[in-house]
């Protein structure tokens, strides 16, 4: 009996879910005529019309429509009988994606907490700006700020903390003027990416931004905390990632606001949500942060 190829299969499957050649192939990290290559090839061998492209992107036919319910099912069981029998192996790797803020400044010295308490599990975290590839198996779980939006993903609210400005004592006592968030004008700012984070900040505290905004761009929350440290001006923190230097004194608070932008969550595929490492790890990090977030007495 005639099978098509797996790699041609995954091709497919992807066109149909995504209803783009161009996502599909973002997913399985190739060119997208590599991926049209592949379901062409595979409506070939099938002698069976599965879709067509339009000025509104890809069609499927009756047929590949079906076949495409098929293949999801298909791929999703393979996926679930591999995890299975990866979790009969006596350590279960995990890979755990996260904004390197995160990662470095709340994530990595917790850790070991995690292992003692889950001797058989692996953690691999890898941090990076850029989304994680749930879909396409590059990574089991994801920490994000912000809310994702793909209906094959599946997510855990962690906590939505306050952002607050922050500086340097140092910075503070060469500016003793700067005492609120109204004297911010004519600061150096240290941004992220983009501007566009203390735009938002301004906005929510009902304050205009000052224009234009001045100070470098260092791409990292973590790293814009690190040149805050070292007295090079004001960044935005929050709890989870500043905590300890504003309770140690590295960094000081500029005025009291109550400001929140977006919440920081777990992500993985919904087909593999109840995983069991999946689970151990969600719930130790859920409880390990309502713990550190719960009101003190």
């Amino acid at each position: 009996m005639f099978l098509p190829s797996l790699t041609a299969l995954r091709a497919f499957e992807a066109v149909a879910r995504h209803k783009s050649l161009r996502k599909a192939a973002k997913e399985l990290g190739v060119d997208h005529t590599v991926v049209s290559r592949h379901v062409r090839g595979l409506q070939e061998s099938l002698d069976v019309p599965l879709l067509y492209t339009s000025r509104q992107g890809v069609v499927l036919t009756e047929a590949g429509a079906e076949y495409a319910v098929a293949l999801s099912a298909a791929l999703g069981q393979i996926t679930q009988a591999t995890v299975k029998l990866q979790e009969a192996k006596q350590t279960r790797p995990l890979t755990i994606a996260s904004l390197p803020g995160f990662a470095l400044r709340w994530l990595t010295p917790r850790l070991p907490d995690f292992q003692r308490r889950n001797p058989n599990i692996d953690i691999a975290v890898r941090p990076s700006e850029e989304r994680a590839n749930l879909i396409g198996f590059h990574a089991d779980a994801e920490i994000l700020y912000g809310t994702p939006t793909e209906a094959e993903l599946r997510y855990a609210h962690i906590a939505t903390p306050r952002v607050f400005p922050v500086a340097s004592p140092g910075w503070c006592a060469a500016h003793p003027d700067v005492t609120g968030p109204e004297h911010l004008g004519g600061a150096s700012l240290l941004h992220e990416d983009s501007h566009e984070q203390w735009r938002r900040w301004f906005r929510k505290i009902g304050i205009p931004a000052p224009e234009p905004l001045k100070g470098p761009r260092l791409w990292h929350a973590h790293m814009a905390l690190e040149a805050a440290k070292h007295g090079q001006g004001v960044a935005l923190g929050n709890d989870l990632i500043c905590g300890e230097d504003v309770a140690a004194g590295r960094l000081v608070e500029i005025g009291t606001t109550n400001v929140a932008l977006e919440p920081y969550v777990f992500i993985t595929r919904r087909d593999r949500w109840d995983e069991p490492a999946l689970v151990r790890f969600r719930r130790w990090l859920l409880a390990e942060i309502r713990l550190e977030t719960r009101p003190r007495p």
